[in-house]
């Protein structure tokens, strides 16, 4: 399946659970994401079935905040995905096997592979261009242990950049056990 061909209305498991509809802004710039040919990222984290965490971020926002990593923690995040999972494969495999149907994409932790329904806390990424989700690597989850194992490797200028992000977008700083980006 082509790329460009490989989208589906966004799914409601990504929509805001204080509204039940899709998160129609930017949490940082308030682009409105609903715009035609707007690129956005949806991350939202999930504590024994709630949702703890939701946003949207444009893709000039979402640059800005991964670029304001540190290149070290930049580096090491990417050292640590091209050692646990192929993204390439995974996306090949996946179309192939599951298409457009989004719930095997979000059913198990991307690395470790543990099934969502049975972890305690996760977090679900999905790459979107206004009303649609976007079939390029992600969807995915990344289950708690994941998410641990990752900020492990941030260095003290990322955990900064974080907790300001966290700051920016909730009003409190990124717990311990969560990574925003």
């Amino acid at each position: 399946m082509d790329i460009h061909q490989a989208y589906i209305p966004l799914p409601e498991i990504f929509w805001s659970f204080e509204t039940g509809k899709p998160i129609e802004k930017c949490r940082l710039c308030e682009t409105d994401l609903m715009a035609p040919g707007t690129n956005y990222l949806i991350e939202k984290a999930f504590k024994k079935g709630e949702t703890i965490f939701e946003h949207a971020l444009c893709l000039d926002c979402y640059t800005q905040c991964h670029n304001a990593m540190s290149p070290e923690s930049r580096q090491r995040i990417a050292d640590y995905f091209a050692a646990h999972t192929d993204m390439n494969a995974r996306q090949e495999q996946f179309m192939e096997k599951y298409g457009t149907r989004h719930e095997p994409w979000v059913s198990h932790c991307l690395v470790k592979g543990f099934p969502a329904d049975e972890v305690d806390e996760y977090q679900l990424y999905g790459f979107c261009i206004d009303k649609n989700l976007i079939f390029s690597g992600a969807p995915y989850i990344l289950c708690g242990d994941v998410i641990e194992e990752i900020i492990e490797l941030l260095s003290p200028e990322t955990l900064g950049v974080i907790d300001e992000l966290s700051q920016k977008l909730f009003g409190i700083n990124a717990p311990q056990d969560l990574l925003i980006f």
